[in-house]
């Protein structure tokens, strides 16, 4: 993947280094709404990130809400791989849907784009949806997450996720909150 799709974003800052991000604990919350913009999913995550140099995993694990607030789970654990500064590639697996083939992505500035197939459990049958995630980084500690799904072309809905770094101890809780006049 070229980082054509990230470039606008070269000059922003914080940085976008996927390893640093995503690393240790993360929560996050989102929706999906399909094509209508109707929301046909409300979700919780809970990530785990751990990297030996240049090769990782993300563990995501998923509790999904329906319009009456029964939930259900699902997990997907992602391998991933910088190939160089600004690029990367990863596969996943999991309940929450397996990739078809590999991920690509490139960041710039503040920005992540990958671009993936994911095989996507909808009622009793399975979808291999492309997908376009587009991800930004807002500080340090939060990233906003804008994914556009298409099935055979055709625009099917969108995920719109926000994801948040959790301090593993005390004095990172402590780093989270910045003095007043203060930018992270």
């Amino acid at each position: 993947m070229t980082v054509d799709s990230t470039r606008a974003y070269a000059k922003g800052v914080p940085e976008f280094p996927l390893d640093q991000f995503f690393s240790g604990p993360l929560a996050a919350s989102g929706i999906f709404c399909d094509r209508r913009g109707r929301v046909r999913n409300r979700f919780f995550m809970h990530l785990f990130g751990e990297w030996q140099g240049e090769t990782g995993t993300l563990e995501e694990r998923f509790t999904f809400l329906d319009d009456q607030g029964a939930n259900s789970h699902a997990e997907r654990i992602w391998n991933l791989q910088i190939t160089d500064r600004k690029n990367f590639r990863a596969t996943a697996k999991g309940s929450a849907g397996d990739l078809v083939g590999i991920a690509e992505g490139a960041s710039e500035g503040y920005a992540m784009h990958w671009r993936y197939t994911v095989r996507q459990p909808v009622g009793g049958k399975f979808y291999n949806l492309r997908t376009d995630d587009r991800m930004y980084r807002l500080d340090a500690d939060h990233v906003t997450n804008h994914s556009r799904m298409r099935f055979w072309g055709i625009f099917v809905g969108e995920a719109i996720i926000e994801i948040h770094r959790l301090p593993a101890s005390m004095a990172e809780l402590a780093r989270t909150y910045p003095q007043p006049g203060e930018y992270r």
